[in-house]
């Protein structure tokens, strides 16, 4: 089965996509997913309050209670040693296709929603795995410019 779709007219991809929420044991599969929608409007049907289905929203009630502000999607970062497994933060508020940019892709993206009080036992590249996860977003500027397991376009 293909991970994307290319129509050459439309010039833009359209990606077999995987929600995991581990939270709440729950996993989506969606098809067809154009890649200039933005990772929110992806989440929408399932943690926006008002807008997911009714159904959705109970199942997944610990998202769509919890400040937008604290959730957080993490995509696992292949190629790396079983023991080293780390996760790159995506921006909600940016489309599909600049968050899976310069990213290594086996079958179809896989996508991690986790709150960001609860996703301590995965490390995000650029964090020391005995750090604390709610501290991810400090210190990004000390980083190096080439972190460990980051592929650039050449």
């Amino acid at each position: 089965e293909y991970a994307f779709l290319f129509p050459f007219r439309e010039k833009k991809f359209y990606w077999h996509l995987k929600l995991v929420f581990p939270h709440c044991h729950a996993e989506y599969t969606l098809k067809g997913v154009p890649d200039d929608k933005t990772l929110a409007d992806i989440l929408k049907p399932y943690i926006d309050p008002v807008e997911s289905d009714p159904v959705v929203c109970q199942r997944l009630k610990i998202y769509t209670v919890s400040p937008q502000s604290d959730v957080r999607i993490l995509m696992k970062i292949e190629n790396r040693r079983q023991n080293s497994i780390r996760y790159n933060e995506l921006d909600a508020s940016r489309s599909l296709l600049d968050n899976l940019k310069g990213k290594v892709i086996i079958e179809y993206p896989t996508l991690f929603v986790v709150l960001k009080t609860l996703k301590n036992d995965m490390v995000v590249l650029g964090q020391d795995a005995s750090e604390p996860a709610e501290d991810s977003d400090s210190g990004s500027s000390s980083r190096s410019s080439m972190e460990e397991g980051e592929i650039r376009d050449s």
